[in-house]
């Protein structure tokens, strides 16, 4: 009777810890630091981890271009892709490396050359963005 009346007393603690956030730290849902190209245009890059990727979701609606970065087949996200915006003059407007799958900046209308490149292999896209009108490209790079 006794090893019962222990077992419930522990299983009670328990779910008291697990319903405070103080006791347990938990993984933080902090919307992404937005940066700025030399041009002027902000991104923002992330998506490692459950809250990562919440986080990126919950921005995604302020920037019209969303990049994501995945192997093939697998759908494995990659991070630490080289990205690269030129506008239609062929001159940069963004030139960083991606800090996880999900990237996502705010261009100006216009036509843009996007270049992703991974372990020394690049893809490259053409794009046009219009007001009101966000575009997202997918990069699959292979092993």
């Amino acid at each position: 009777m006794k090893s019962g009346i222990q077992a419930v007393a522990i299983l009670c603690a328990v779910v008291s810890m697990m319903a405070s956030p103080s006791v347990f730290s938990q993984e933080s849902v902090r919307n992404p630091e937005p940066q700025v190209s030399a041009a002027g245009v902000e991104y923002v890059s992330g998506g490692i981890g459950a809250g990562s990727q919440q986080a990126m979701n919950d921005v995604r609606k302020q920037y019209n271009l969303r990049l994501t970065f995945a192997r093939p087949g697998s759908g494995e996200y990659l991070s630490d892709v080289h990205v690269r915006a030129e506008d239609s003059h062929g001159q940069s407007v963004l030139d960083t490396n991606s800090h996880g799958p999900f990237f996502f900046a705010r261009l100006p209308p216009g036509t843009y050359h996007i270049t992703a490149g991974f372990e020394g292999k690049t893809q490259d896209r053409h794009i046009t963005i219009s007001k009101g009108h966000p575009k997202g490209l997918n990069f699959y790079f292979a092993k």
